[in-house]
């Protein structure tokens, strides 16, 4: 009778953790609420809005970006939150972090603004390269 239930409690107890840790491997590959992107609309708002910049003056188009804290920049999936090649550098980030970021082109002034994915905050900018 007591065998039975240390064994139940054990295999319970193996049960909740090998649950508990699927559950969180499964949560590292999907963006939670909290962090889910900005719309790229939203990052081209705040640079017009940030430089003065007219509509006509930005690629409508931006960019989904990795931007490590020196200035690297990488290809990304809005959707994923993957890192992909390298694809140019940048002015190091303003925070010191690495982020998601969308890169909006202003192609007048020739000028790359990147802007973060959660918070649209503008944490670099640089002219072409």
């Amino acid at each position: 009778m007591i065998n039975k239930r240390i064994l139940l409690t054990i295999s319970f107890g193996i049960l909740v953790t090998a649950i508990v840790f699927f559950g969180l491997q499964d949560s590292q590959n999907r963006p939670s609420l909290s962090r889910l992107p900005i719309s790229p609309d939203v990052a081209i708002l705040a640079v017009e809005n940030t430089f003065n910049l007219s509509e006509n003056q930005i690629d409508r188009t931006p960019n989904y970006v990795y931007v490590k804290s020196d200035g690297k920049v990488y290809e990304s999936n809005p959707e994923l939150n993957s890192i992909g090649n390298s694809i140019g550098t940048t002015e190091p980030t303003t925070t010191g972090g690495s982020h998601f970021a969308w890169e909006v082109d202003d192609i007048q002034n020739k000028h790359k603004y990147y802007v973060d994915s959660v918070i649209a905050e503008i944490i670099s900018n640089s002219g072409y390269k």
